[in-house]
């Protein structure tokens, strides 16, 4: 009697590369706790860093917005003001540094855009869209779903018949690691198929017959079938 036939399909996942875009909510939580922090903070030690007399001191004093002074007689409407060491000690202190530069405003840290060309051109065969989700492997071979390839009899396990197939699909410039040798799932059919976990660590999936795409989640329910998803749908 010949043996089962079988399929080893592969789970190929990009990790995400920053972190998520916080919601409203964490945004407005991070923002009371800096305002907060700089409320009950010490009064900056300005001393410590600039010497009495020097060029830079008198930079650091010129940038610096003085709380308004008490003087008797004076009738202030938020609160007589409770100043010392030449800070309002009711509210947060602003602290103005000299820049290299010497425009007065500080040498700032711009971070990087979020958004890539890749996700300008809606460009899914790239792995530089989406950088905070995870992207899965998905091919179009007469319908849309993970890479999945046949057990030959010469294969000593489902883990290295299934990465041998994806470098014979996609070419041999892409280095992955995989999760585990042991499948994480089992797609049931007239051919079973059993999902190998991996993970894309460096190069590119290069097929040449066929389409193929980096999606999420999200993404894959909308492009495969219903009923497939419903089977990967706990792997992703």
């Amino acid at each position: 009697m010949p043996p089962r036939p079988l399929r080893a399909g592969i789970l190929l996942s990009r990790n995400p590369i920053v972190t998520k875009e916080p919601s409203a909510f964490v945004k407005a939580f991070y923002h009371y706790q800096d305002e907060l922090e700089r409320r009950l903070m010490w009064t900056f030690p300005w001393y410590f860093y600039f010497k009495r007399g020097t060029l830079s001191q008198r930079k650091f004093d010129s940038l610096q917005k003085g709380p308004m002074p008490r003087h008797k007689g004076v009738y202030y409407p938020e609160g007589i003001p409770d100043v010392k060491h030449n800070r309002e000690r009711r509210s947060k202190q602003v602290v103005n540094l000299p820049s290299q530069s010497g425009d007065g405003e500080g040498d700032k840290i711009i971070p990087q855009s979020r958004t890539t060309q890749a996700d300008e051109k809606k460009d899914v065969r790239s792995l530089e869209r989406k950088l905070d989700s995870t992207l899965y492997l998905v091919i179009n071979n007469k319908e849309w779903r993970l890479p999945s390839f046949e057990v030959s009899e010469e294969a000593t396990s489902l883990h290295e018949a299934a990465e041998a197939g994806l470098r014979e699909l996609g070419g041999s410039n892409i280095n992955t690691w995989t999760v585990s040798s042991t499948p994480a799932a089992v797609i049931k059919g007239e051919v079973p198929e059993f999902v190998i976990k991996s993970h894309i660590l460096h190069g590119q999936f290069t097929p040449k017959d066929f389409d193929f795409a980096w999606l999420t989640k999200e993404e894959i329910k909308e492009k495969v079938k219903p009923e497939y998803f419903s089977s990967v749908e706990a792997l992703l």
